[in-house]
């Protein structure tokens, strides 16, 4: 047997846990396979991508509604350890959007690949 199927790009949906908002163009999170805002995910949860729109699943159940996603590069502030030498390690987030190579012992959330690093900035490749 063959290649099943074909996905070509960068969007992804997930359902939303239940009794959550998140906003459009934040980093969104996966807490056993339902979409968070960053400010609701705990370390061991892991990154989505960036939301595209925000939705409102305040009033309704896991599952109810789908956020989309975009999976790709992101620049996000360097928390200041992260150097050339770390293109291609993991990079942790220490908030919504500042990465570090540095896990604080495992306190906090995988960010994703570190793929550049700029004078400004590290870009990170986020998303599953």
């Amino acid at each position: 047997m063959g290649i099943v199927a074909k996905r070509a790009g960068n969007k992804r949906a997930y359902p939303v846990k239940g009794n959550q908002y998140i906003a459009g163009n934040v980093v969104v999170m996966l807490a056993a396979g339902l979409a968070v805002p960053f400010a609701a995910a705990s370390a061991t949860d892991i990154c989505a991508g960036v939301s595209t729109m925000g939705v409102d699943n305040s009033q309704l159940a896991d599952g109810e509604q789908r956020i989309e996603v975009d999976v790709c590069e992101f620049k996000l502030r360097n928390s200041g350890d992260v150097d050339q030498s770390h293109v291609g390690s993991q990079a942790y987030f220490v908030d919504y959007d500042t990465a570090s190579i540095d896990h604080a012992t495992n306190t906090r959330p995988t960010a994703g690949i570190i793929t550049q690093v700029d004078d400004d900035g590290v870009w990170v490749k986020l998303g599953v």
